[in-house]
């Protein structure tokens, strides 16, 4: 048997599936990811490190470039979810299926996926740090992020030096299921990094879909493919429902 045939048994068998996704899932959209040779780590902007930027102490320290890297790097209007978002969506209305991401850009929702979990949040809105009031990210973008109440606008995402307070319902949701399927993240980020061996991937299968190896890629139970994730899902799920 295929290692795809035998990955296409496991889903169409398994109760309880989470399905556990990255950047690469959404480069196939257009967006740049963060660690490859090409993606935004890879250069600085106006001096600094995007990881410097992305940081709650430069939030507070530079607001006005936060957001300008915010609106020329990370902006996602104009983008769409890709076949592999809508395979997971529809996935969803026949298989009891869950999606933890640690994307911000709200493609998964857009494709029709309901049982999301943003662990990092969500780059679409924003609160202000004084009195809580909500805006969408792209009025702030378009009004400024200063509020009459003397707080500002921070977008609604974890950023690095803060916690992310949603690990414990990730983990939560990992020893619960009996398939984890992880698409586009080589599980550097910790803690998110920590969701296999949480799931018990030394006792239960998983498979991953990621262009680069994983440091599971010899795992005894990983079905490993390092190829498109559109296209791998693609044959996926015409084998389930053949």
């Amino acid at each position: 048997m295929s290692n795809l045939n035998e990955a296409a048994r496991l889903i169409k068998k398994a109760g309880k599936i989470l399905v556990l996704t990255g950047a690469g899932m959404s480069t196939e959209s257009g967006l740049k990811d963060f660690r490859s040779k090409d993606g935004l780590y890879s250069n600085h902007y106006r001096g600094h490190s995007p990881e410097t930027i992305l940081s709650a102490g430069f939030f507070r320290r530079d607001t006005r470039t936060f957001y300008d890297y915010v609106g020329e790097k990370l902006n996602v209007t104009g983008i769409e979810p890709n076949k592999g978002h809508r395979i997971l969506a529809s996935w969803e209305d026949t298989m009891d299926l869950s999606v933890i991401t640690q994307n911000i850009d709200g493609l998964h929702q857009k494709a029709g996926s309901k049982r999301v979990l943003e662990i990092h949040g969500t780059l679409a809105t924003t609160t202000c740090t004084r009195c809580g009031e909500r805006r969408l990210l792209e009025e702030v973008l378009d009004d400024g992020y200063e509020h009459s109440c003397g707080g500002v606008f921070k977008p609604d995402v974890v950023l690095y030096d803060e916690a992310v307070d949603k690990i414990e319902e990730a983990f939560g949701m990992a020893e619960k299921a009996d398939l984890l399927i992880i698409l586009g993240t080589s599980l550097y980020v910790y803690p998110v990094a920590s969701i296999p061996e949480v799931y018990g991937i030394s006792t239960k299968k998983a498979i991953i879909v990621n262009r680069d190896q994983t440091r599971y890629s010899m795992h005894v139970n990983a079905l490993e493919f390092n190829e498109s994730i559109s296209a791998t899902l693609e044959k996926l799920d015409h084998l389930i429902h053949e």
